[in-house]
């Protein structure tokens, strides 16, 4: 996922030998250290992956019908730029507005940071958060669940504690 297919023809094309070692994806290392499944019984049968951010300048031409499905977890890699944009697309096309979502900082790492509200929400909880970065995107129902299953949370910000509740 992300850039490495990128990074491998870069080698390729300079005669530079690599080796690919497999893995866990960042979004499944991510969403776990945030409590976060990317699947669950009864509230996402479906995991998407998608890119936030494009080579060149231009929309972001995606299938929003397609990813605006309530049945299934939208994971976005580097969509902090286009935030805005990704929840306002997938809110026009019939994601409704109050479905869980997530901004993971810094995933896995101790300075981890984690933004959670819904997805109408989302983008201004992440700017009062002021993150910068690598920041992966959980939107659906899954996310919801954090509260309960977040077991990492060095940098859990004060969105969270008024948006949960607590």
């Amino acid at each position: 996922f992300g850039r490495g297919g990128e990074e491998a023809l870069h080698l390729t094309r300079e005669n530079i030998p690599f080796e690919i070692v497999p893995g866990i994806t960042s979004s499944a290392a991510c969403a776990a250290y945030a409590g976060i499944p990317l699947t669950h019984r009864g509230l996402a049968h479906s995991v998407r992956f998608i890119t936030g951010h494009l080579a060149t300048e231009g929309s972001l031409e995606l299938d929003w019908d397609g990813l605006a499905d309530p049945e299934t977890t939208l994971v976005v890699y580097m969509g902090l730029t286009n935030l805005a944009v990704i929840c306002e697309q997938l809110i026009g096309h019939g994601l409704a507005p109050d479905t869980p979502a997530a901004a993971i900082n810094q995933g896995t790492r101790p300075q981890q940071r984690t933004v959670h509200a819904a997805l109408k929400d989302l983008a201004g909880a992440v700017e009062r958060a002021q993150l910068v970065g690598a920041t992966l995107l959980v939107i659906g129902k899954v996310a919801g669940l954090a509260p309960d299953l977040d077991w990492f949370s060095p940098g859990r910000t004060e969105d969270d504690e008024a948006d949960s509740g607590d």
